[in-house]
């Protein structure tokens, strides 16, 4: 009998360190989905912009990676189509790691280019954002990014006329699909 307790006690000893072990995290998340950018403008109803995103991320440890984000919305301010497009890189926080509900912050740096194909004028110029969000993973390898809110300020128009204002601040929402490797 003393031999059967020593043993499932063994057994028992043995399994612990499987309990102090994460369920691991994905070395690479790649994803994109749906995007509204909102500039809070008062003037103009058409100056929101509706598109696209994606992303594709690294993660260096289970709390960090470093990505990409890129991004294109489309607008029809003062009855002319506009193209914002924007191209940034940086680090995702995740401050309780991966797992089900995954919450992150990031913040990014790249640039920002504006295109007026009505009027043959574009702009390329500096832009950065932060924000958060979390994904719920649906399977091992699909996550849906619940929702993911980021502020974002492009510097683009600075040179273009006298009254215009170099910086242009708003807000991103975005919801969409992640895919864990």
């Amino acid at each position: 009998m003393k031999r059967i307790l020593g043993l499932f006690a063994l057994l028992i000893l043995s399994t612990l360190p499987t309990l102090a072990q994460s369920e691991g995290y994905p070395k690479f998340e790649a994803g994109g989905g749906f995007l509204y950018r909102d500039y809070g403008a008062q003037f103009q109803e058409n100056t929101n912009e509706i598109g696209w995103w994606a992303t594709a991320d690294y993660n260096v440890k289970s709390w960090i990676g470093f990505g990409g984000d890129f991004d294109g919305g489309y607008a029809h301010p003062f009855h002319a189509d506009t193209h914002h497009y924007t191209v940034m890189f940086g680090p995702t926080v995740y401050p309780l790691g991966h797992h089900r509900l995954t919450p992150f912050a990031k913040a990014m740096f790249g640039l920002s280019h504006f295109n007026f194909p009505d009027f043959d004028f574009s702009d390329t110029a500096f832009a950065w954002s932060a924000g958060a969000g979390v994904d719920w993973r649906f399977t091992h390898h699909i996550a849906f990014r619940l929702g993911e809110l980021d502020f974002e300020q492009d510097r683009n128009f600075a040179g273009c006329c006298s009254s215009a204002d170099p910086v242009q601040n708003g807000f991103k929402a975005k919801v969409g699909v992640i895919v864990n490797f």
